[in-house]
């Protein structure tokens, strides 16, 4: 069989324990992954090797016995009620060089034997896991037992009347349980009484037990010796482990317990992020909260002094007006209005006579040149001031201690967090800020300006200016061509009459200009009230708590990956329904 998928999950596993965060749950799932991938490479040593099956059970369980039996000979020394393999054994066909296989078999011994039940397994009798008449072998024999459980493909569990509910057994057997195949078998079948449907139901909640087998190893054994017909039962077992576990089904088991480890690593995984999950959400909802306190605070200081100079934005926006308007009399009037400062200087000028006269204007032009490039950096300016004067470092300093807790709490580590991080970063979201509003400002001065260049608001100025300009012409035309001509008892219009028609021409064009002027004002106005609720989403705010937020999206995706590997897993963790249905698993 193809060892394509574990070799897929596999590199899964490593590259998501490579791309670990800054993150304690992290570093614990990386180190469970690693266990894992140690397991891996261990099972992909043993993938051209016979199936090693693992003897596990209690004391005078009959773990020997059993061994004794399936091989039909005396291999192992046999015990009643004390423990009699104080270290574990491996009985192998005497072709098979174990050194080969790329385990450490230190403190393991071996034995050889030509037997046609090893061709198509290994045993190892394992030591006891419940000793308990010495301390210290106790220990011993528990840390023997779980170097050796992990590079076992199929657990013999037995169990007897008395030790079926074994506690150390039980314990041992879920720890290991996870990379093997199980098979259950009560033994002393010529003295107890049948448990097998306790031992199910105490085993049922986390444990497929498949078949379990009721065998008398003794009888077994003497059968063969005396070349005896065997018990139906036994003679199943031993089928089971020497002929339906053939090559072909012996890749197969290592491939279901290479996913039943995958499953297990992964679902330690999970279920440790989803324990701590909580605390990083918790830091995610309070930096948006932070951060949209401050870009409500901060949209509503931009606003609202753009509001207050106004003045300076409706200038800006009555020049890009008259540009694009062209040459009319409504347009000059908008240029006259806009550059009045210049033509007072101009008419001064003309005035000029001597040199203290020229030095005053010198003084005047060079006062409304200094106030003109004042204006013109005061607007381009006044957002910076705005940043400068709303990030508040008292508040900032307060949200770096709250995030702070969130973080610890979270156990990510604090230091993108800190007063000074933040107090930094303030610094560059404020930049980027700047950035955002100045192209917020000229969007709305080119929306304004084409707004209110529109064909219609064109002709309607145009007409109510002009008109009061040909009204202002034809009356002096009339007295001169006409009245005059007809009735010479009337006079002509004097200078009086003109001073009258300028004063009135001036105050008509006057109130269109207001008129005018208060359209955009109003337009203006409204722009920047429904722009600057937009504002405080702007993307440069973004970079305020930034790095810490960085960190949390790392951790996001991290869980997502291994949500990503456990479906995966659901997807192709089906090798075990191909399997013998006497085999058992962890659920």
């Amino acid at each position: 069989m193809i060892w394509t998928q574990p070799e897929t999950i596999s590199n899964r596993f490593r590259s998501w324990s490579q791309s670990v965060p800054n993150w304690e749950t992290a570093e614990f799932c990386r180190e469970r992954t690693l266990r894992f991938l140690h397991r891996m490479n261990s099972l992909r040593q043993r993938l051209g090797m016979p199936l090693i099956a693992a003897m596990l059970g209690g004391t005078g369980a009959g773990k020997s016995t059993l061994l004794n039996a399936l091989l039909g000979e005396h291999v192992v020394e046999e015990g009643k009620e004390r423990p009699t393999t104080a270290k574990p054994i491996l009985v192998c066909h005497h072709t098979i060089d174990p050194e080969t296989w790329g385990i450490d078999l230190s403190g393991i011994q071996i034995e050889k034997r030509d037997l046609p039940a090893l061709e198509q397994m290994v045993i190892l009798d394992c030591p006891d896991p419940d000793t308990t008449e010495n301390d210290d072998l106790r220990e011993t024999n528990l840390a023997r037992l779980r170097a050796v459980l992990p590079l076992c493909d199929v657990l013999l569990v037995t169990a007897t009347q008395q030790k079926y509910r074994s506690r150390r057994v039980l314990d041992e057997l879920a720890a290991a349980a996870p990379g093997a195949r199980l098979v259950f078998v009560q033994t002393h079948a010529d003295r107890d009484t049948d448990i097998r449907d306790d031992w199910n139901e105490l085993l049922k909640k986390d444990y497929e037990t498949g078949r379990i087998f009721f065998i008398d190893s003794v009888a077994a054994l003497k059968s063969q010796q005396t070349k005896t017909p065997l018990s139906k039962e036994f003679t199943d077992l031993q089928q089971l482990l020497t002929v339906a576990l053939n090559d072909e089904a012996a890749i197969r088991v290592r491939q279901a317990n290479f996913f039943s480890l995958a499953e297990e690593t992964a679902e330690d995984c999970r279920r440790e992020i989803l324990e701590h999950w909580s605390a990083v959400g918790k830091l995610r909802d309070r930096i948006s909260e932070e951060r949209r306190l401050f870009g409500e605070r901060l949209s509503e200081k931009v606003r609202t002094e753009l509001i207050r100079d106004r003045r300076l934005w409706e200038s800006r926006l009555l020049g890009r007006v008259a540009a694009q308007w062209g040459y009319s009399p409504f347009s000059i009037l908008l240029r006259i209005y806009q550059g009045c400062g210049g033509i007072l200087s101009g008419a001064l000028l003309t005035r000029v006579r001597s040199v203290p006269q020229l030095t005053a204007w010198g003084i005047f032009e060079g006062i409304r040149s200094f106030r003109n490039w004042l204006n013109s950096r005061k607007m381009q300016k006044k957002p910076a001031v705005s940043i400068l004067t709303s990030w508040e470092e008292n508040r900032l300093r307060e949200s770096a201690l709250v995030l702070i807790g969130f973080a610890a709490d979270a156990k990510i580590p604090t230091e993108f967090c800190t007063p000074d991080f933040i107090l930094n970063e303030s610094k560059q979201a404020g930049k980027a800020f700047i950035n955002n509003i100045s192209g917020e400002l000229e969007a709305i001065c080119e929306r304004l300006a084409n707004r209110n260049n529109r064909r219609w608001i064109r002709i309607l100025y145009e007409m109510l200016f002009g008109g009061m300009i040909v009204f202002l012409l034809l009356r002096p035309a009339k007295n001169f061509f006409i009245d005059t001509f007809f009735d010479k008892n009337i006079r002509f219009y004097g200078t009086d009459f003109y001073i009258i028609s300028t004063f009135w021409l001036i105050v008509w064009g006057i109130l269109l200009l207001g008129l005018f002027t208060f359209t955009l004002r109003r337009g203006l106005n409204r722009e920047i009230n429904e722009t600057s609720a937009q504002w405080e989403r702007l993307p440069a705010l973004d970079r305020l708590f930034g790095a810490i937020e960085k960190e949390t999206n790392r951790i996001i995706a991290y869980r997502d990956e291994l949500e990503t590997i456990c479906q995966r897993l659901e997807r192709i963790n089906q090798q075990a329904e191909k399997l013998d249905r006497r085999l058992g698993r962890k659920k």
